[in-house]
C-alpha cells in the first residue's frame, strides 16, 4: 500500500506587512499535527475494517463471487444485475451477510462521526442566504458604519494568506488537484480534485485548503468581537460520482465549506487568541450506499448569490488593543471506499466584498 501525503509551504501577500516565518512555521506544524490526528484515526479505521472484513468474507471466496457474478450473459439488460448476482453467489457461499453488513455500517456511522462531528447551525449567524431569508430576502440596504461602534474593510484588505494544503491518499487514489483561487485582490476559495479509478479492498481520499484576508483592528471597547463577512459567489460547484466496481460494494463521503474567522493579537503570534468558524457556511455533500447512486454536481450557491455571515469571538478582547482578524474559506473532502471508484471534487470561488468589525 502506498501512501501520499503533501503538506505545501502555504504563500503570504509580500505587498502587506509580512506574517513572520515563525508564525507560519509553527502554525502549519499545529494544523499539521491536527490533521494528521483525524487522518491516523481514519487510517486506523480503515485497517481495522479491512481486516475484520476479511475474516468474515476472505479474499479467495470474495473473488470467486465476483468472478461467478460477472460470468454468463452480461448484454442481457432483462436479466440480474451484478448486484443481485453477487448477493445471490454471497448466499450460496454461506457468507454471514448479517456480519457484513453491521461490520459496513459500524464503520461507516464511525467515519461520519470523525470527518463531521458536531456542528450546530445558528439562524443569526446568516443575515443574506439563510433558510428564511431563500423564501423572502430583504432589501440590502447600505448604511454607513458608525466609527463608534464598528469598521468596515474593502479591498485590498491588509494581507492575503494562503493559509494549508493537505492531501491523503492510498491505493490507486490520488489528489490529482489541490489549487489556490486567492488572487491577493478580493478573491479566495480552491480547486480540490480527488480520484481512484481502481479502489482496492478499502481506500481513503482526504484533501484540505484554506485560504483568505487579514485586516487590522483596533478595539473600540472591551467585550467580544462580531465580524460580519459579505461575500459573493463566483462558482461553487461540489461533485461525487461513483462506480460499483465489485458488485456488492459501498462507501461514504463527504464534501463540505466553512467560513473561517481567527484573531490574532500581533503578527508574531503562533496561534490564534480565537478561532470560529461557520460550519454551515457552504453544507456540501454527504453521501453513503452502493456505488451505483450518487448526487453527480451540485451547484450550492448560484454564481453571484450573495451571503452575509455574521462570526463571534467566544472570548473578550481589552478595549484600545491593536489586533489583525483573518476570514478564509475552508474547503475538505474525505471519502472512505469499499470497492467503489470515485471522483469527488469541490470547485469554488468567493468575492469578499466587505468586513464589518465591531467590538460589542
Amino acid at each position: 500500500m502506498q501512501i501520499a501525503d503533501h503538506i505545501e509551504r502555504t504563500r503570504t501577500d509580500r505587498s502587506a506587512p509580512e506574517v513572520l516565518d515563525r508564525l507560519q512555521a509553527i502554525y502549519q506544524r499545529r494544523q499539521k499535527e491536527e490533521w494528521r490526528a483525524t487522518v491516523d484515526r481514519l487510517d486506523a479505521l480503515r485497517q481495522s475494517f479491512g481486516e475484520e472484513r476479511r475474516q468474515v468474507f476472505p479474499p479467495a471466496l470474495r473473488d470467486r463471487i465476483a468472478s461467478s457474478a460477472r460470468g454468463g450473459r452480461r448484454d442481457d439488460p432483462r436479466g440480474p444485475g451484478l448486484r443481485y448476482k453477487s448477493l445471490i453467489e454471497a448466499r450460496n457461499a454461506e457468507v454471514d451477510l448479517k456480519a457484513v453488513k453491521g461490520l459496513h455500517d459500524r464503520a461507516y456511522d464511525k467515519f461520519g462521526q470523525l470527518v463531521k462531528g458536531y456542528s450546530a447551525f445558528h439562524f443569526h449567524e446568516s443575515v443574506v442566504g439563510s433558510l428564511a431569508d431563500a423564501l423572502v430576502q430583504p432589501p440590502i440596504v447600505y448604511a454607513p458604519p458608525d466609527p463608534d461602534k464598528e469598521k468596515l474593510f474593502y479591498p485590498h484588505f491588509g494581507g492575503c494568506w494562503d493559509r494549508l494544503d493537505q492531501n491523503q491518499a492510498t491505493g490507486d487514489g490520488a489528489i490529482v488537484e489541490n489549487r489556490s483561487y486567492l488572487d491577493c485582490a478580493a478573491r479566495m476559495g480552491s480547486k480540490l480534485v480527488a480520484r481512484n479509478d481502481d479502489a482496492s479492498d478499502v481506500d481513503l481520499l482526504c484533501a484540505y485548503r484554506e485560504n483568505g484576508y487579514l485586516v487590522p483592528f483596533k478595539t473600540l471597547r472591551t467585550g467580544i468581537l462580531q465580524v460580519k463577512a459579505d461575500l459573493s459567489a463566483l462558482i461553487c460547484r461540489h461533485h461525487i460520482s461513483t462506480y460499483d466496481e465489485f458488485g456488492w460494494s459501498d462507501f461514504h463521503a463527504t464534501t463540505r465549506g466553512r467560513l473561517v474567522m481567527a484573531v490574532f493579537w500581533n503578527w508574531d503570534d503562533v496561534d490564534p487568541a480565537n478561532e470560529v468558524s461557520n460550519q454551515w457556511f457552504i453544507s456540501g455533500l454527504d453521501c453513503r450506499g452502493d456505488g451505483e447512486s450518487f448526487p453527480g454536481t451540485s451547484v450550492q450557491p448560484v454564481p453571484g448569490e450573495r451571503r452575509i455571515i455574521n462570526l463571534f469571538t467566544e472570548m473578550a478582547f481589552p478595549a484600545g488593543r491593536e489586533l489583525w482578524v483573518y476570514v478564509g474559506v475552508a474547503d475538505r473532502i474525505w471519502a472512505l471506499l469499499n470497492d467503489v471508484s470515485i471522483d469527488i471534487s469541490i470547485d469554488s470561488a468567493w468575492l469578499l466584498n466587505s468586513l464589518a468589525i465591531r467590538s460589542i
